[in-house]
């Protein structure tokens, strides 16, 4: 009797901390987003969440992984479930990973096609909760097409990487370009550049489905515009909430020093 007793509380409990998790978020899709690594793309997401004014309680990144696609997604499922455990859920999860030459790409991308099976089994689900946000052959392609809607293929050289290669190219544009970059999203939206980016990468990437010739290819714009559905802005209402932020530290700048 009591060690029913102590399941029954232990479920009241767990029932309740997921009553004031679910308080403090806003009334919209609570999202995980993991990354391949702390590396430029948990800055990028996480920059964009904030000039999108989505709230991290809701839109949870996290890059505190390896960077294998393998290790996106099975951290990724440890921490659904971890989440699952606690009475809480996650309505969408979102794998970000390169090919790049990682030996574990196929797999990734079979893992998560088992999880959610799985997960419709289990819930009777219709949409897919995973989803694989895949960049080939590197997360700087997305960068890439911001300037050009380049479909040069890449190949590994006996000096540089696939991914490497990608970085040079982006380097014609954004000389000062380095891993771990932060400003892009804003830079994106102040020269009027995301609409494009968005525009090529949805038209390669349906492209390299119908022929299968991947390289190079991305999908990271399917991220980019469920996180701005949630938001509702578009790209040049975002540009005057970023004009009138400069203009509001511009004027605290002065401010200070009247008072000097």
């Amino acid at each position: 009797m009591g060690s029913e007793d102590l399941f029954h509380k232990r479920k009241a409990k767990k029932q309740q901390d997921s009553v004031r998790r679910n308080a403090s978020r806003e009334p919209y899709d609570h999202v995980l987003i993991v990354c391949e690594g702390e590396k430029t793309e948990p800055f990028y997401f996480d920059e964009m969440r904030v000039f999108l004014d989505l709230d991290s309680a809701n839109i949870q990144i996290d890059g505190r992984c390896d960077s294998s696609p393998k290790s996106v997604v099975e951290y990724a499922q440890d921490l659904f479930t971890k989440e699952k455990n606690r009475a809480g859920n996650y309505d969408r999860v979102f794998c970000v990973f390169d090919r790049d030459q990682h030996e574990t790409f196929d797999y990734a991308l079979e893992k998560i096609n088992s999880i959610n099976a799985e997960l419709k089994k289990e819930k009777e689900l219709k949409e897919d909760v995973f989803t694989a946000i895949q960049s080939i052959p590197a997360f700087e392609y997305w960068f890439l097409l911001h300037f050009t809607p380049s479909t040069k293929p890449y190949s590994p050289l006996a000096t540089k990487s696939v991914g490497d290669q990608v970085i040079d190219d982006l380097k014609t544009y954004l000389p000062d370009y380095k891993k771990k970059q932060k400003g892009i999203y804003k830079y994106s939206i102040e020269n009027s550049l995301l609409s494009g980016a968005k525009a090529h990468s949805k038209r390669i990437f349906e492209l390299s489905k119908k022929t299968r010739d991947i390289n190079p290819s991305t999908n990271v714009h399917e991220l980019v515009e469920y996180l701005e559905e949630l938001n509702k802005k578009d790209d040049s209402e975002l540009a005057q909430i970023i004009k009138e932020r400069a203009h509001e530290k511009q004027e605290a700048i002065e401010v200070n020093l009247d008072d000097l």
